[in-house]
């Protein structure tokens, strides 16, 4: 078996982001909320696949907005993503810190009772972790595995990914329901 530099290089990249991000959610605090409803959670959105991949045939729909794009997302039918989706419409700035997820940090932290742990996210995915509130949107998947407690997914991106991953390193996302939004 052969492996080429661009290869070996993928895969160095994925195992120091892992480490990184590891580091980063587990040291991350809580900041205080300015209008005293608690910590600052975070929000994560990120690419769903494989095994851990939910079908969003069912769920409620919601969209992403920023700059002139909008990008279509359909919500779990999940206690955490009905909290979640109770902060609705909300504007979240999301950085890019290791070229796979947008990230960024949403009002309040959600309750983890039944979520399931998904170590392996996946592009496409929309996910939480729970210790911070840390939300993140995955746009690609260098297959790198997440710590406990693992991250809990919330929905998937059905259209527009490509948008998301394209628009930078920041970015100011308003996500709000799809029913609420006039097109």
């Amino acid at each position: 078996m052969i492996v080429t530099a661009t290869a070996w290089t993928r895969r160095l990249a994925a195992c120091l982001l892992t480490a990184a991000l590891a580091g980063l959610l587990a040291g991350c605090s809580l900041p205080a909320d300015p209008q005293g409803a608690g910590p600052v959670t975070r929000l994560v959105s990120s690419p769903v696949s494989s095994p851990g991949a939910v079908s969003a045939a069912s769920g409620m729909p919601v969209v992403l907005r920023f700059g002139d794009h909008a990008v279509a997302a359909t919500l779990t039918d999940t206690m955490m993503s009905r909290q979640f989706t109770a902060m609705l419409p909300l504007t979240v700035r999301l950085t890019d810190a290791w070229g796979q997820a947008k990230a960024g940090p949403i009002p309040r932290l959600l309750t983890a009772e039944g979520g399931t742990p998904v170590h392996d996210p996946a592009a496409g995915g929309i996910y939480v972790w729970p210790v911070n509130g840390m939300i993140a949107v995955y746009y690609d998947d260098l297959g790198q595995t997440v710590p406990e407690p693992g991250l809990i997914r919330l929905g998937a991106v059905e259209a527009g990914l490509d948008r998301l991953a394209d628009v930078g390193k920041r970015v100011t996302v308003r996500i709000e329901l799809a029913a609420a939004t006039s097109s």
